[in-house]
């Protein structure tokens, strides 16, 4: 059975993995956003489709960085 040191360091690891995961996807959807708003100055026919999709994913970029934080200082809180 798990001491409640050691169910603290894997809660701290899991919580490592997870702000690795959120800030990954963060830039996922940055690099994202990029190609669409590339893709807008070259096809002027969807431009405005691929500038709402560009937006909606510098967004989401945000969104899972900031969400990445909350875990960081969670680990800040809690790692020993």
């Amino acid at each position: 059975m798990p001491t409640s040191d050691e169910k603290l360091k894997g809660l701290v690891q899991d919580l490592y993995e997870l702000t690795n995961y959120l800030h990954g996807r963060g830039e996922k959807s940055l690099q994202l956003a990029k190609r669409f708003e590339e893709n807008a100055q070259k096809d002027p026919g969807n431009r405005e489709f691929d500038l709402s999709q560009a937006k909606m994913l510098d967004y989401q970029h945000h969104i899972w960085h900031e969400i990445g934080n909350l875990v960081d200082k969670l680990i800040k809180k809690y790692e020993n």
